[in-house]
């Protein structure tokens, strides 16, 4: 009987060590820090590198707002995962599989269309979301369907001008470019938008002005008699062009885009003979130029503290694409709430659903990841100087 007691004694007891070195890894697995990983991809070399500095500081801006969250009932923290592509890519390969391989549940990135084309297969057969801050090219779109754009692409913007244009009511439009690859792109692009609506683009001038010169086009402006005449020129092309059409006596109205809405134009051409110039910018007006949005200065605050905080020189505030990369992650984080999960591909299901309104204004995706009606502003030269029309 003492040496059964005495062997029932030892078995309770092992059993009893077993249950607490148990209990004990149960709750240390349970304290250990669960980490969610979004990744960054973005050139952080080279001459473009400030795209990248922009992107980082921006990311991280969300993270240090976001973390910890809470999913499935478990307190998670963000980590940021950067890694620079160059810009280049073959890099942008390599930088994005170095991302798979640190386990990221969805990245932002990259900067520009060569590098996230490249960059949407790697990702995609991982199910892992990918959202480009400022890649315009349509046709990332058809790469893989686990990509988003938080940007307006470039056939949107066109249309917009077109939209824009078509509202004017022109009854005879001239259109002219200056022979650059952008411009040509552009032009086409709108000629075949206002097609489509059944407004005829009565007559397009390419020039190449350094050839050329402006006499043989506004000798062709006066015969046309336009009354509205868009042109994609460079804003010193475009006070030339305006400058002598007025003095020749034509006063149809003239509207143009990015490249011609510069403060120096002003400098140039003679107030009067500006005034009224019309100018369609990409940006969404919550962002746009002189914006008194709310959001967009204070996100515009605390980005410039934050970069301070992290050591980099950010004088100058945050550039074009900062507020859409901060966006992108509040977006990821949006999705991971409502998916309740970690797991990429349903962060990605759930991407494709959400509605978020963020510092560029409403964000949401069409079928195709390009974000839903995007719009732009329109701006008015007056009085010496550009206002919101």
């Amino acid at each position: 009987m003492g040496f059964r007691n005495s062997s029932r004694f030892l078995i309770l007891a092992a059993a009893w060590v077993l249950v607490v070195s148990l209990m004990l890894n149960f709750t240390a697995c349970d304290a250990r820090e669960r980490i969610i990983k979004i990744g960054n991809q973005t050139v952080l070399s080279g001459e473009y590198e400030y795209f990248g500095l922009d992107q980082t500081i921006s990311a991280s801006l969300a993270v240090s707002e976001l973390s910890p969250i809470e999913i499935g009932g478990f307190s998670y923290q963000i980590e940021l995962v950067t890694r620079d592509d160059e810009g280049n890519p073959e890099r942008a390969f390599l930088a994005a599989q170095e991302l798979v391989e640190q386990d990221v549940s969805a990245v932002v990135g990259s900067a520009f269309n060569g590098t996230t084309r490249v960059s949407v297969p790697v990702y995609q057969e991982y199910n892992i979301p990918i959202l480009s801050p400022s890649a315009h090219g349509e046709e990332l779109s058809t790469v893989g369907n686990n990509f988003f754009r938080m940007v307006i692409n470039n056939q949107q913007r066109v249309d917009n001008i077109a939209t824009f244009l078509i509202g004017k009511n022109p009854q005879d439009l001239v259109v002219i470019d200056n022979r650059s690859e952008y411009a040509l792109h552009l032009t086409d692009y709108l000629i075949e938008a206002l097609s489509q609506q059944e407004i005829e683009v009565d007559r397009r001038y390419s020039m190449d002005f350094a050839e050329e010169g402006y006499e043989i086009l506004i000798e062709n402006l006066v015969l046309d008699g336009p009354d509205l005449i868009f042109a994609c020129l460079e804003y010193d092309q475009l006070a030339n062009v305006i400058k002598n059409a007025r003095e020749a006596g034509i006063d149809a109205l003239f509207v143009t885009e990015e490249l011609g809405k510069n403060d120096q134009i002003g400098v140039l051409a003679g107030e009067t003979e500006l005034e009224g110039l019309l100018a369609v910018i990409a940006d969404p007006p919550s962002i746009a130029r002189y914006t008194e949005n709310d959001r967009a200065v204070d996100f515009w605050r605390k980005y410039t503290a934050h970069a301070e905080k992290m050591g980099m020189e950010e004088d100058m505030g945050p550039g074009k694409y900062a507020p859409y990369t901060y966006d992108a992650v509040h977006m990821i984080v949006q999705a991971m709430r409502s998916a309740n999960s970690v797991n990429p591909g349903e962060i990605l299901r759930e991407l494709r659903e959400i509605s978020y309104e963020g510092v560029a204004g409403t964000l949401a995706f069409d079928s195709n990841g390009d974000r839903l009606e995007p719009a732009s502003t329109v701006f008015v030269f007056t009085n010496g100087a550009w206002t919101r029309y």
